[in-house]
């Protein structure tokens, strides 16, 4: 039954012309930023192709967040979350077949992205960047990806709005984070935040180390889902 709900929900996605726009547009400004973001500051052994290859796929968050937020905020359009309960009544079961549909479509388009990005900076850059190295600096960066992708499906259900969720993931990832970290240094624990030494070649002591900071992201996605499921099935939907 998951099965049969899920290639509903992958069609779903493909005929939604919003959906797919944004997808192509990761899959092409990722390569792109790669190649023309400036390395950060302080970038070991000056190594300007690593700088970059990360640092590209920090500011693609934004873009699967978007996404995800896009994918479930349109079911609170009009009247189509009740046409869809009503197709499928177990309303487990649907949230299910939905966050399995954006995560794997978020995980191919991670995949497609980091090859391209990965032949563009390997052509355009003479330092040798192996596809090793390459993948080692970006296997925890998808983890986190992925991890605020779901952040953003909880935040969705939990207000039924696309526009909050975007608004306070993007924000987050384009630098409000930062600012709030300035005020308290307990916000280090918040999404984006805590696990922004992924995205640095150079771990800073401000904030978690990789495995800790992708733990405490990994927290809140399974906090706030939990708290999305029992609200979503306690919820009326008119």
């Amino acid at each position: 039954m998951l099965l049969r709900y899920l290639k509903c929900e992958h069609q779903k996605f493909l005929y939604d012309r919003w959906a797919i726009i944004i997808a192509a547009g990761i899959m092409i400004f990722v390569p792109v930023i790669v190649l023309t973001l400036e390395p950060y500051m302080g970038s070991a052994s000056g190594n300007t192709a690593v700088s970059k290859l990360i640092q590209g796929f920090y500011l693609g968050q934004a873009g699967h967040t978007v996404l995800a937020a896009l994918y479930f905020g349109q079911e609170y359009k009009r009247s189509t979350l009740r046409t869809s309960l009503l197709s499928t009544p177990k309303r487990w079961l649907f949230l299910l077949s939905k966050l399995l549909c954006i995560m794997t479509w978020i995980v191919i388009i991670l995949v497609v992205s980091a090859i391209l990005s990965f032949a563009a900076i390997s052509i355009a850059l003479p330092e040798n960047l192996s596809a090793g190295e390459a993948l080692r600096y970006l296997l925890p960066a998808f983890l986190s990806t992925v991890e605020l992708a779901a952040i953003t499906c909880a935040v969705v259900i939990l207000t039924r709005s696309m526009i909050v969720s975007m608004a306070v993931m993007v924000s987050l990832i384009l630098g409000l984070g930062s600012i709030l970290l300035q005020y308290c240094g307990q916000m280090k624990y918040i999404p984006v935040i805590s696990a922004m030494n992924v995205f640095f070649e150079v771990k800073l002591p401000i904030y978690p180390n990789v495995s800790t900071g992708l733990s405490i992201q990994a927290i809140w996605a399974i906090v706030l889902l939990s708290a999305a499921f029992f609200a979503f099935s306690k919820r009326y939907v008119r």
